[in-house]
Protein backbone atom coordinates (compact mmCIF):
# COMPACT_ATOMS: atom_id res chain seq x y z
CA UNK A 1 0.00 0.00 0.00
CA UNK A 2 1.26 3.46 -0.90
CA UNK A 3 2.17 5.66 2.08
CA UNK A 4 0.99 8.82 0.28
CA UNK A 5 -2.33 10.14 1.49
CA UNK A 6 -4.23 11.52 -1.48
CA UNK A 7 -6.48 14.51 -1.01
CA UNK A 8 -10.22 14.29 -1.44
CA UNK A 9 -9.94 16.64 -4.41
CA UNK A 10 -7.43 14.34 -6.11
CA UNK A 11 -9.62 11.29 -5.53
CA UNK A 12 -12.62 13.09 -7.03
CA UNK A 13 -10.66 14.16 -10.09
CA UNK A 14 -9.56 10.59 -10.85
CA UNK A 15 -13.06 9.19 -10.35
CA UNK A 16 -14.63 11.78 -12.65
CA UNK A 17 -11.92 11.30 -15.28
CA UNK A 18 -12.42 7.52 -15.34
CA UNK A 19 -16.17 8.08 -15.53
CA UNK A 20 -15.66 10.35 -18.56
CA UNK A 21 -17.14 13.31 -16.71
CA UNK A 22 -14.17 15.66 -16.91
CA UNK A 23 -13.24 15.30 -20.57
CA UNK A 24 -13.77 18.09 -23.09
CA UNK A 25 -17.14 17.81 -24.83
CA UNK A 26 -16.64 17.19 -28.58
CA UNK A 27 -17.84 19.95 -30.90
CA UNK A 28 -19.94 17.49 -32.87
CA UNK A 29 -20.34 14.13 -31.13
CA UNK A 30 -20.05 11.17 -33.49
CA UNK A 31 -20.57 7.42 -33.28
CA UNK A 32 -16.89 7.18 -32.32
CA UNK A 33 -17.50 9.57 -29.42
CA UNK A 34 -20.24 7.28 -28.12
CA UNK A 35 -18.18 4.11 -28.59
CA UNK A 36 -15.28 5.68 -26.70
CA UNK A 37 -17.46 6.61 -23.70
CA UNK A 38 -19.25 3.27 -23.45
CA UNK A 39 -16.02 1.31 -23.82
CA UNK A 40 -14.60 3.15 -20.81
CA UNK A 41 -17.59 3.24 -18.45
CA UNK A 42 -18.75 -0.21 -19.65
CA UNK A 43 -22.52 0.30 -19.44
CA UNK A 44 -25.48 2.66 -19.82
CA UNK A 45 -28.38 1.77 -17.54
CA UNK A 46 -31.82 1.57 -19.17
CA UNK A 47 -34.89 2.64 -17.25
CA UNK A 48 -38.54 3.18 -18.10
CA UNK A 49 -38.95 6.59 -16.44
CA UNK A 50 -39.25 9.44 -18.93
CA UNK A 51 -39.93 12.76 -17.25
CA UNK A 52 -37.19 13.85 -19.62
CA UNK A 53 -35.20 11.62 -21.99
CA UNK A 54 -34.57 8.10 -20.75
CA UNK A 55 -31.59 7.39 -18.55
CA UNK A 56 -29.27 5.79 -21.14
CA UNK A 57 -29.65 8.81 -23.41
CA UNK A 58 -29.07 11.18 -20.46
CA UNK A 59 -25.92 9.38 -19.30
CA UNK A 60 -24.34 9.94 -22.69
CA UNK A 61 -25.47 13.57 -22.87
CA UNK A 62 -23.79 14.19 -19.50
CA UNK A 63 -20.49 13.15 -21.09
CA UNK A 64 -20.61 14.39 -24.68
CA UNK A 65 -23.34 17.04 -24.76
CA UNK A 66 -26.12 17.22 -27.32
CA UNK A 67 -25.86 14.41 -29.85
CA UNK A 68 -28.14 12.60 -32.26
CA UNK A 69 -29.69 9.80 -30.21
CA UNK A 70 -30.24 7.86 -33.44
CA UNK A 71 -26.51 7.18 -33.32
CA UNK A 72 -26.87 5.26 -30.05
CA UNK A 73 -29.83 3.33 -31.42
CA UNK A 74 -27.88 2.38 -34.54
CA UNK A 75 -24.89 1.28 -32.48
CA UNK A 76 -27.17 -0.90 -30.34
CA UNK A 77 -29.67 -2.35 -32.81
CA UNK A 78 -28.33 -2.17 -36.38
CA UNK A 79 -26.72 -5.03 -38.31
CA UNK A 80 -23.34 -3.47 -37.52
CA UNK A 81 -24.09 -3.08 -33.82
CA UNK A 82 -21.29 -2.28 -31.40
CA UNK A 83 -23.47 -2.66 -28.29
CA UNK A 84 -26.26 -4.92 -27.07
CA UNK A 85 -28.72 -5.06 -24.19
CA UNK A 86 -28.26 -7.39 -21.25
CA UNK A 87 -28.03 -7.45 -17.48
CA UNK A 88 -24.95 -5.72 -16.08
CA UNK A 89 -25.47 -3.32 -13.18
CA UNK A 90 -29.13 -3.60 -14.12
CA UNK A 91 -30.68 -3.74 -17.59
CA UNK A 92 -27.95 -2.00 -19.57
CA UNK A 93 -26.49 -1.24 -22.97
CA UNK A 94 -23.00 -2.75 -22.99
CA UNK A 95 -20.19 -3.31 -25.54
CA UNK A 96 -20.84 -6.26 -27.82
CA UNK A 97 -17.44 -7.67 -26.83
CA UNK A 98 -19.03 -8.41 -23.46
CA UNK A 99 -21.34 -11.01 -24.99
CA UNK A 100 -18.95 -13.90 -24.44
CA UNK A 101 -18.60 -13.04 -20.76
CA UNK A 102 -22.39 -13.08 -20.36
CA UNK A 103 -22.69 -16.66 -21.70
CA UNK A 104 -22.07 -18.40 -18.33
CA UNK A 105 -24.97 -16.55 -16.68
CA UNK A 106 -27.11 -17.11 -19.78
CA UNK A 107 -26.51 -20.84 -19.41
CA UNK A 108 -27.55 -20.71 -15.75
CA UNK A 109 -30.78 -18.97 -16.70
CA UNK A 110 -31.42 -21.52 -19.45
CA UNK A 111 -30.84 -24.40 -17.04
CA UNK A 112 -33.21 -22.74 -14.53
CA UNK A 113 -30.47 -22.47 -11.91
CA UNK A 114 -31.10 -18.81 -11.11
CA UNK A 115 -33.55 -17.38 -8.63
CA UNK A 116 -35.23 -15.48 -11.44
CA UNK A 117 -36.06 -18.62 -13.42
CA UNK A 118 -35.92 -21.59 -11.05
CA UNK A 119 -39.69 -22.20 -11.03
CA UNK A 120 -41.76 -20.40 -13.69
CA UNK A 121 -40.48 -22.30 -16.79
CA UNK A 122 -41.37 -25.60 -15.10
CA UNK A 123 -44.91 -24.65 -14.13
CA UNK A 124 -47.91 -26.06 -16.00
CA UNK A 125 -48.18 -24.96 -19.65
CA UNK A 126 -45.19 -22.62 -19.41
CA UNK A 127 -42.76 -24.94 -21.16
CA UNK A 128 -45.10 -25.17 -24.15
CA UNK A 129 -45.52 -21.37 -24.12
CA UNK A 130 -41.74 -20.96 -24.35
CA UNK A 131 -41.59 -23.36 -27.29
CA UNK A 132 -44.49 -21.68 -29.09
CA UNK A 133 -42.99 -18.22 -28.63
CA UNK A 134 -39.60 -19.35 -29.90
CA UNK A 135 -41.12 -21.09 -32.92
CA UNK A 136 -43.09 -17.97 -33.83
CA UNK A 137 -39.89 -15.88 -33.79
CA UNK A 138 -38.16 -18.51 -35.92
CA UNK A 139 -41.02 -18.39 -38.41
CA UNK A 140 -41.81 -14.66 -38.46
CA UNK A 141 -38.57 -12.99 -37.47
CA UNK A 142 -38.13 -10.48 -34.59
CA UNK A 143 -41.29 -9.83 -32.57
CA UNK A 144 -42.58 -7.68 -29.71
CA UNK A 145 -44.61 -8.87 -26.74
CA UNK A 146 -47.57 -7.06 -28.31
CA UNK A 147 -47.32 -9.41 -31.31
CA UNK A 148 -48.64 -12.23 -29.13
CA UNK A 149 -52.36 -12.36 -28.42
CA UNK A 150 -52.50 -14.08 -25.03
CA UNK A 151 -54.04 -12.00 -22.23
CA UNK A 152 -52.71 -11.05 -18.82
CA UNK A 153 -53.55 -13.31 -15.92
CA UNK A 154 -54.56 -12.21 -12.45
CA UNK A 155 -52.29 -9.51 -11.06
CA UNK A 156 -49.38 -10.83 -9.07
CA UNK A 157 -45.62 -10.67 -9.35
CA UNK A 158 -43.67 -10.23 -12.60
CA UNK A 159 -45.19 -6.81 -13.26
CA UNK A 160 -48.44 -8.43 -14.38
CA UNK A 161 -46.73 -9.86 -17.46
CA UNK A 162 -48.67 -12.13 -19.76
CA UNK A 163 -47.24 -15.65 -20.33
CA UNK A 164 -45.70 -14.85 -23.71
CA UNK A 165 -43.88 -11.83 -22.24
CA UNK A 166 -42.39 -14.02 -19.53
CA UNK A 167 -41.37 -16.54 -22.17
CA UNK A 168 -39.71 -13.78 -24.19
CA UNK A 169 -37.78 -12.61 -21.13
CA UNK A 170 -36.72 -16.18 -20.29
CA UNK A 171 -35.45 -16.70 -23.84
CA UNK A 172 -33.63 -13.37 -23.73
CA UNK A 173 -32.03 -14.02 -20.33
CA UNK A 174 -31.00 -17.46 -21.60
CA UNK A 175 -29.22 -15.99 -24.61
CA UNK A 176 -31.50 -17.71 -27.14
CA UNK A 177 -32.88 -14.36 -28.21
CA UNK A 178 -31.50 -10.85 -28.02
CA UNK A 179 -33.11 -7.43 -28.14
CA UNK A 180 -32.86 -6.84 -31.87
CA UNK A 181 -34.55 -3.43 -31.81
CA UNK A 182 -36.87 -1.17 -29.85
CA UNK A 183 -40.05 0.37 -31.27
CA UNK A 184 -41.55 3.07 -29.07
CA UNK A 185 -39.29 1.66 -26.36
CA UNK A 186 -40.90 -1.79 -26.69
CA UNK A 187 -38.35 -4.54 -27.00
CA UNK A 188 -38.21 -6.45 -30.27
CA UNK A 189 -36.82 -9.94 -29.71
CA UNK A 190 -34.83 -11.72 -32.41
CA UNK A 191 -32.79 -14.91 -32.57
CA UNK A 192 -29.33 -14.37 -31.10
CA UNK A 193 -27.73 -16.35 -33.91
CA UNK A 194 -29.08 -13.79 -36.39
CA UNK A 195 -27.84 -10.73 -34.55
CA UNK A 196 -24.64 -11.59 -32.63
CA UNK A 197 -21.50 -12.70 -34.51
CA UNK A 198 -20.64 -16.37 -34.25
CA UNK A 199 -17.16 -15.53 -32.99
CA UNK A 200 -18.69 -13.96 -29.89
CA UNK A 201 -21.30 -16.69 -29.40
CA UNK A 202 -18.59 -19.37 -29.43
CA UNK A 203 -16.62 -18.02 -26.47
CA UNK A 204 -16.04 -20.62 -23.77
CA UNK A 205 -15.49 -18.57 -20.63
CA UNK A 206 -16.22 -20.11 -17.25
CA UNK A 207 -18.38 -18.40 -14.64
CA UNK A 208 -15.20 -17.61 -12.71
CA UNK A 209 -13.70 -16.03 -15.85
CA UNK A 210 -16.74 -13.76 -16.01
CA UNK A 211 -16.53 -12.79 -12.34
CA UNK A 212 -12.82 -11.99 -12.60
CA UNK A 213 -13.30 -10.02 -15.81
CA UNK A 214 -16.23 -8.06 -14.36
CA UNK A 215 -14.33 -7.09 -11.22
CA UNK A 216 -11.32 -5.85 -13.16
CA UNK A 217 -13.43 -3.88 -15.63
CA UNK A 218 -15.47 -2.47 -12.74
CA UNK A 219 -12.38 -1.16 -10.96
CA UNK A 220 -11.06 0.44 -14.14
CA UNK A 221 -14.39 2.12 -14.90
CA UNK A 222 -15.32 3.21 -11.40
CA UNK A 223 -11.94 4.94 -10.96
CA UNK A 224 -11.29 4.73 -7.22
CA UNK A 225 -13.44 3.05 -4.59
CA UNK A 226 -13.26 1.01 -1.42
CA UNK A 227 -12.57 -2.74 -1.69
CA UNK A 228 -16.18 -3.50 -0.76
CA UNK A 229 -17.53 -1.24 -3.53
CA UNK A 230 -15.78 -2.82 -6.52
CA UNK A 231 -18.47 -5.44 -7.06
CA UNK A 232 -21.28 -2.87 -6.91
CA UNK A 233 -20.67 -1.93 -10.53
CA UNK A 234 -22.20 -5.20 -11.74
CA UNK A 235 -24.31 -5.93 -8.64
CA UNK A 236 -21.95 -8.74 -7.70
CA UNK A 237 -22.46 -10.25 -4.27
CA UNK A 238 -19.77 -9.55 -1.65
CA UNK A 239 -19.29 -13.28 -1.11
CA UNK A 240 -18.09 -13.56 -4.70
CA UNK A 241 -16.26 -10.26 -5.17
CA UNK A 242 -14.27 -10.31 -1.93
CA UNK A 243 -11.93 -13.16 -2.85
CA UNK A 244 -11.42 -11.84 -6.39
CA UNK A 245 -10.49 -8.39 -5.08
CA UNK A 246 -7.99 -9.97 -2.68
CA UNK A 247 -6.39 -11.87 -5.58
CA UNK A 248 -6.24 -8.70 -7.67
CA UNK A 249 -4.41 -6.96 -4.82
CA UNK A 250 -2.02 -9.92 -4.46
CA UNK A 251 -1.27 -9.93 -8.19
CA UNK A 252 -0.78 -6.16 -8.35
CA UNK A 253 -3.75 -5.57 -10.66
CA UNK A 254 -5.49 -3.60 -7.92
CA UNK A 255 -3.36 -1.13 -5.97
CA UNK A 256 -4.16 -0.16 -2.39
CA UNK A 257 -3.98 3.56 -1.71
CA UNK A 258 -4.93 5.92 1.11
CA UNK A 259 -7.22 8.83 0.44
CA UNK A 260 -9.20 11.34 2.42
CA UNK A 261 -12.96 11.29 2.57
CA UNK A 262 -15.11 14.38 2.55
CA UNK A 263 -14.53 14.84 6.31
CA UNK A 264 -10.75 14.73 5.95
CA UNK A 265 -10.42 11.25 7.46
CA UNK A 266 -8.03 8.71 5.96
CA UNK A 267 -9.73 5.78 4.21
CA UNK A 268 -8.43 2.68 2.41
CA UNK A 269 -9.17 2.70 -1.29
CA UNK A 270 -8.34 0.75 -4.46
CA UNK A 271 -7.29 1.81 -7.93
CA UNK A 272 -6.52 -0.26 -11.02
CA UNK A 273 -2.82 -0.26 -11.87
CA UNK A 274 -3.63 1.09 -15.37
CA UNK A 275 -5.15 4.19 -13.73
CA UNK A 276 -2.27 4.93 -11.35
CA UNK A 277 -0.78 7.67 -13.51
CA UNK A 278 -4.05 9.61 -13.21
CA UNK A 279 -3.35 10.09 -9.49
CA UNK A 280 -0.13 11.96 -10.19
CA UNK A 281 -1.71 14.01 -12.96
CA UNK A 282 -4.59 14.96 -10.67
CA UNK A 283 -2.31 15.82 -7.76
CA UNK A 284 -0.12 18.11 -9.90
CA UNK A 285 -3.06 19.87 -11.53
CA UNK A 286 -2.49 18.36 -14.97
CA UNK A 287 -5.84 16.58 -14.72
CA UNK A 288 -8.79 18.68 -13.62
CA UNK A 289 -12.57 18.55 -13.39
CA UNK A 290 -13.91 21.72 -14.97
CA UNK A 291 -17.15 20.32 -16.38
CA UNK A 292 -20.62 21.48 -15.41
CA UNK A 293 -23.27 18.96 -16.35
CA UNK A 294 -26.34 17.15 -15.05
CA UNK A 295 -26.53 13.47 -14.22
CA UNK A 296 -29.20 10.83 -14.50
CA UNK A 297 -30.27 9.41 -11.11
CA UNK A 298 -29.13 6.06 -12.57
CA UNK A 299 -25.70 7.33 -13.66
CA UNK A 300 -22.80 4.92 -13.19
CA UNK A 301 -21.02 7.52 -11.04
CA UNK A 302 -23.40 6.43 -8.26
CA UNK A 303 -23.03 2.66 -8.63
CA UNK A 304 -20.36 2.39 -5.91
CA UNK A 305 -22.67 2.28 -2.88
CA UNK A 306 -22.00 5.06 -0.38
CA UNK A 307 -19.26 6.76 -2.39
CA UNK A 308 -21.55 9.70 -3.13
CA UNK A 309 -21.57 10.49 0.59
CA UNK A 310 -18.01 9.53 1.60
CA UNK A 311 -16.19 11.14 -1.34
CA UNK A 312 -18.62 13.72 -2.78
CA UNK A 313 -20.55 14.76 0.36
CA UNK A 314 -23.77 14.18 -1.55
CA UNK A 315 -26.67 11.80 -0.96
CA UNK A 316 -28.14 10.53 -4.21
CA UNK A 317 -31.73 9.37 -3.68
CA UNK A 318 -34.35 8.73 -6.34
CA UNK A 319 -37.64 9.79 -4.78
CA UNK A 320 -40.13 8.82 -7.49
CA UNK A 321 -41.04 5.68 -5.55
CA UNK A 322 -41.86 7.65 -2.41
CA UNK A 323 -45.32 9.12 -1.68
CA UNK A 324 -45.43 12.75 -2.82
CA UNK A 325 -45.66 14.11 0.73
CA UNK A 326 -42.46 12.28 1.68
CA UNK A 327 -40.28 13.70 -1.09
CA UNK A 328 -37.63 16.19 -0.02
CA UNK A 329 -36.33 17.20 -3.46
CA UNK A 330 -38.67 15.95 -6.17
CA UNK A 331 -39.87 13.12 -8.36
CA UNK A 332 -36.89 12.65 -10.73
CA UNK A 333 -34.07 14.92 -9.61
CA UNK A 334 -30.89 15.24 -11.67
CA UNK A 335 -27.71 15.91 -9.65
CA UNK A 336 -25.70 18.96 -10.77
CA UNK A 337 -21.97 18.40 -11.24
CA UNK A 338 -19.86 21.59 -11.20
CA UNK A 339 -16.05 21.78 -11.09
CA UNK A 340 -15.65 18.40 -9.41
CA UNK A 341 -18.43 18.80 -6.85
CA UNK A 342 -22.05 17.71 -6.72
CA UNK A 343 -23.55 21.07 -5.81
CA UNK A 344 -27.28 20.44 -6.01
CA UNK A 345 -30.13 18.92 -7.99
CA UNK A 346 -33.23 19.86 -9.96
CA UNK A 347 -36.49 18.12 -10.81
CA UNK A 348 -37.34 18.57 -14.52
CA UNK A 349 -40.42 17.64 -16.51
CA UNK A 350 -40.62 17.93 -20.27
CA UNK A 351 -43.90 18.75 -21.99
CA UNK A 352 -43.16 17.19 -25.37
CA UNK A 353 -46.28 18.67 -26.94
CA UNK A 354 -45.35 22.30 -26.26
CA UNK A 355 -41.57 21.94 -26.06
CA UNK A 356 -41.55 23.36 -22.54
CA UNK A 357 -39.12 22.23 -19.85
CA UNK A 358 -40.49 22.85 -16.36
CA UNK A 359 -38.04 22.93 -13.47
CA UNK A 360 -40.34 21.85 -10.66
CA UNK A 361 -37.69 22.34 -7.96
CA UNK A 362 -34.10 23.54 -7.83
CA UNK A 363 -31.86 22.81 -4.86
CA UNK A 364 -28.33 23.59 -3.72
CA UNK A 365 -26.42 21.61 -1.12
CA UNK A 366 -26.35 23.42 2.27
CA UNK A 367 -22.71 24.53 2.07
CA UNK A 368 -22.89 25.78 -1.53
CA UNK A 369 -23.20 29.49 -2.29
CA UNK A 370 -23.96 30.40 -5.92
CA UNK A 371 -21.47 32.75 -7.57
CA UNK A 372 -21.42 34.35 -11.02
CA UNK A 373 -19.32 31.58 -12.59
CA UNK A 374 -21.59 28.84 -11.22
CA UNK A 375 -24.70 30.59 -12.52
CA UNK A 376 -23.10 31.07 -15.93
CA UNK A 377 -21.96 27.44 -16.20
CA UNK A 378 -25.25 25.98 -15.00
CA UNK A 379 -27.12 28.26 -17.43
CA UNK A 380 -24.85 27.12 -20.28
CA UNK A 381 -25.45 23.45 -19.42
CA UNK A 382 -29.18 24.05 -19.04
CA UNK A 383 -29.34 25.60 -22.50
CA UNK A 384 -27.65 22.51 -23.93
CA UNK A 385 -30.01 20.31 -21.89
CA UNK A 386 -32.97 22.13 -23.47
CA UNK A 387 -31.45 21.76 -26.93
CA UNK A 388 -30.98 18.02 -26.39
CA UNK A 389 -34.67 17.76 -25.56
CA UNK A 390 -35.84 20.01 -28.42
CA UNK A 391 -37.33 22.29 -25.76
CA UNK A 392 -37.92 25.94 -26.66
CA UNK A 393 -39.18 27.28 -23.35
CA UNK A 394 -38.19 26.88 -19.71
CA UNK A 395 -40.29 27.65 -16.63
CA UNK A 396 -39.43 27.49 -12.95
CA UNK A 397 -41.78 26.53 -10.15
CA UNK A 398 -41.38 27.96 -6.66
CA UNK A 399 -39.66 25.10 -4.86
CA UNK A 400 -36.10 24.82 -3.59
CA UNK A 401 -33.36 27.43 -3.24
CA UNK A 402 -34.84 30.87 -3.87
CA UNK A 403 -31.58 32.69 -4.59
CA UNK A 404 -30.33 30.01 -6.99
CA UNK A 405 -33.66 29.91 -8.82
CA UNK A 406 -33.95 33.70 -9.05
CA UNK A 407 -30.45 34.16 -10.42
CA UNK A 408 -30.87 31.31 -12.91
CA UNK A 409 -34.17 32.77 -14.10
CA UNK A 410 -32.49 36.14 -14.65
CA UNK A 411 -29.72 34.44 -16.64
CA UNK A 412 -32.35 33.05 -18.97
Amino acid sequence: MSTTTHSNETIRKVILYCQQLSNTVPDKPTADSIISVVSKIRALQIDTLQMVKRSHFLALWSRIGTYDEKLLNELTYSNNRRFFEYWYHAACIIPIEEFGYRIPIMKKHFQKETRRWHSWPNEKNNSSTITEVLNKIKSNGPLRASDFDDIKKQRGSWWNWKPSKRALEYLNDSGITVVADRINFQRVYGLTESHIPKSLRNKNYSEQDTFTHDIEMSLKATGICSPSQVGNYTHMKQGISKSIVKEMIRSGTAIEIIGRDTYGEEIDLLIHRDNLNFLELAATGALNSERTTFLSPFDSLFWAKGRDESIFSFTQILECYKPKNQRKWGYFCLPILHRGSLIGRFDPKLDRRTGTMTIKSLHLEPEIQPDEEMIAKVTESMRDFLSFHDAHEITFENAGNLEFRTRLQKAF
